[in-house]
């Protein structure tokens, strides 16, 4: 990429033609300023195949979308009709599951005889279900850029997911990976999230890292530690006996969600249940990085429902719930996967970049960044939307018969000129919190087998990356199956989320941001190589020796949070999810987020809505 198009938030090997009303359209454009934002230190390696420059938000996505945040495209008015705009029944913004999945939907219920256009302004559709990939001495290695795990649907479901498997064949069972050592196996996990907080150490090998923070004479590591109630752990006999009836659910049963939305987490634990504040610290890191604040910024509704007990193993694919968005693309686009649809080519085979934009119902355009989205000449009654977006430093425009803002509410509240003021007050109480993900490519995870561990936990006292990271057992397929053993090639995957306790959510999501984004590649990888020295020294890691290669994804809005009164509201008022769900005009808001957490599940329940609303019009 160069310097030009990084300055412009745009990837190489596109060209400056864009197809409208399946014709291709050249000549002139206005054009986008072209400030250099200087070398990619940001980004940094991104492995090999479709997606290797594309993890997470990248430097040039980041540029684009803060100029949108920062009112730059307003100097380039909506167009008119003429030849140079574009026509279409119903444009998407947001090429994710819920975009992807409202595509689908809208097609189904109008026989495909409406024309849908898709933008997105990464380089690699899927949104947060996106994946890495490696190639380690001849292994393949696939893990998820963010999104990941599931169970898979009764094979008679009617649901979204339930209709995906079906159509898309996608298997109910699954093969893994077969143990190659001739020494005793680990127990694994088969996601990056079961292992988390040790409630599948009946399942999983957990080692945790106790230092003098943590009350300990001096660092030490030590197993499963639940199963031996604690004993093994530097905690007093109180903070024990605490965690342990935490951990088994010995609180007030009685308080129903609609209660436990009115405060926050903390005042739960330490007031209603009358834990001490060591058992808020011991769940700090998994609320942090699941929910995006600490325990005393968000709702006790969320808190509790994270301690779960589980009685099976969540799933996922290798490249995590990137599977799911490549089967919605697959079904969209004819030819995309030149290997064909089988379960095994779509998981991992290249697609046909060319055959996105190609005369068909449903079109999708990457690498698009949508600046403008407002009902012709401001009137929400009209029946026309003008949609204004910069692709290749060329500022285009399209006119829609209805468009669905599949994106985030952070983006959507800036790029939708037009919004009533209860929506916009409503988008004034979503607070979002960045999380990061580092995929590390092992030449072998020996140091880990010699703790007896496929995952290991440690205490996030805000100067350490994350606070766990596991080895998952993961499927196989013809054309996939890396090696199972400790002297080979594997994945270690950390989750790290970026809060500070004692703020409000909005001043930790943004001061979690300022860090996200002001630490570079080569500052995190000098962090996680320094970090892991550290803790596995003593078991024989090196890691110039260990590690071949870091992918981080960044993302910068990846948990809406969920204070106090966001899930149903208060005095009698909607929720905020709910006022934005009902969008307005001819502009349906369709972000998976509208059910409190930016999830799978959530991002086919909206999109699938908002296709048949829709479809009503017509």
């Amino acid at each position: 990429m160069d310097r030009e198009d990084m300055a412009l938030g745009v990837g190489g090997g596109t060209t400056r033609r864009d197809f409208m009303n399946g014709k291709p359209v050249s000549g002139t454009c206005p054009l986008v300023s072209q400030a250099p934002v200087g070398d990619d230190l940001f980004s940094g390696f991104g492995g090999v195949g479709d997606y290797a420059r594309a993890n997470g938000n990248t430097l040039p996505v980041l540029t684009a979308a803060h100029r949108v945040r920062d009112g730059y495209y307003e100097q380039f008015p909506p167009a008119d009709t003429g030849d140079d705009v574009e026509t279409v029944d119903l444009l998407i913004v947001g090429s994710g599951l819920s975009g992807l999945m409202a595509a689908k939907e809208y097609t189904r219920l109008t026989g495909g005889h409406k024309q849908c256009l898709i933008l997105d302004n990464h380089l690699v559709l899927g949104g947060e279900a996106r994946q890495n990939e490696f190639l380690v001495d001849g292994v393949p290695l696939l893990g998820p850029q963010g999104s990941n795990d599931f169970f898979p649907p009764d094979p008679n479901a009617t649901t979204p997911m339930g209709n995906l498997f079906r159509e898309c064949g996608i298997p109910y069972e699954y093969t893994y990976q077969k143990w190659d050592s001739s020494h005793p196996e680990p127990r694994f996990s088969l996601d990056n999230y079961s292992n988390m907080d040790g409630f599948n150490e009946d399942m999983v090998d957990v080692a945790y890292r106790f230092t003098e923070k943590d009350g300990a004479k001096a660092p030490y590591w030590t197993n499963n530690i639940w199963r031996r109630g604690l004993e093994d752990t530097p905690f007093s006999q109180q903070t024990r006996e605490a965690l342990l009836r935490w951990r088994h659910g010995e609180d007030h049963q009685d308080l129903d969600d609609r209660a436990l939305d009115r405060m926050d987490y903390r005042t739960f634990l330490e007031k209603i249940c009358g834990y001490p504040s060591e058992v808020t610290t011991f769940h700090q890191p998994v609320v942090g990085l699941l929910g995006g604040v600490s325990a005393d910024a968000i709702s006790a509704r969320y808190g509790r429902h994270l301690v779960t007990q589980k009685n099976r193993l969540t799933l996922s694919f290798p490249g995590g719930n990137t599977l799911f968005a490549r089967c919605l693309a697959g079904q969209l686009i004819p030819g995309l996967f030149p290997r064909g649809t089988s379960f095994s080519a779509i998981q991992r085979g290249p697609f046909d970049p060319a055959a996105l934009d190609r005369p068909n119902p449903v079109r999708i355009r990457q690498n698009a960044m949508v600046v403008s989205v407002r009902h012709h000449n401001g009137d929400a009654a009209a029946r026309t939307v003008d949609v204004t977006y910069v692709r290749d430093g060329c500022v285009r425009h399209v006119k829609a018969g209805a468009v669905v803002m599949a994106t985030g509410g952070w983006i959507t509240k800036h790029v939708v000129k037009d919004l009533p003021d209860d929506i916009m007050e409503a988008y004034s109480q979503f607070f979002y919190a960045p999380a990061l993900i580092a995929n590390v490519a092992l030449k072998n995870w020996r140091f880990l087998y010699r703790l007896g561990a496929t995952a290991v936990r440690w205490a996030d006292d805000g100067t350490m990356f994350g606070f766990c990271a596991n080895i998952r057992r993961t499927m196989v397929m013809p054309d996939y199956a890396p090696p199972l053993d400790p002297d080979r090639p594997a994945l270690l995957t950390f989750y790290m989320g970026l809060y500070t306790p004692g703020l409000s959510a909005w001043e930790q999501g943004a001061r979690g941001r300022m860090r996200l984004l002001s630490t570079s590649y080569l500052d995190y990888e000098r962090i996680i190589r320094s970090q892991m020295a550290n803790m596995f020294a003593d078991v024989g890691f090196d890691p110039k020796r260990d590690i071949d290669g870091i992918i981080l994804n960044r993302w910068g809005h990846a948990r809406v949070i969920q204070t106090p009164n966001f899930y149903y509201g208060v005095n009698g008022r909607p929720a905020p999810r709910e006022v934005v769900a009902r969008g307005f005009g001819r502009i349906v808001l369709a972000h998976s987020e509208l059910n409190g957490a930016q999830n799978a599940t959530g991002a086919f329940e909206h999109g699938m809505r908002a296709a048949r609303e829709v479809a009503s019009w017509n």
